[in-house]
């Protein structure tokens, strides 16, 4: 099982892989998000261990998966 960082930079490889180099500016914008993207797989181990960790210790909880994710990452 891949993360998402790791699914988006396959992607990007491979959009990578098909840009002619003659077209060297997108080329390397793409080069570049690869390398931004390979500098959050660190923190995206992060946040999934400690969501693990934090997710164990509330086990009991009347939350389920999806109420804890749009808490913890705020996303309503």
């Amino acid at each position: 099982m891949e993360t998402p960082i790791q699914q988006l930079i396959v992607k990007l490889e491979d959009l990578r892989d098909s840009i002619p180099d003659s077209d060297a500016m997108y080329r390397g914008g793409v080069i570049n998000a690869i390398r931004l993207a390979e500098g959050m797989i660190e923190c995206e181990r992060e946040v999934i261990t400690d969501a693990y960790w934090e997710g164990c210790s509330q086990w009991d909880s009347e939350d389920d998966a999806e109420d804890y994710y749009n808490k913890t990452f705020k996303n309503k």
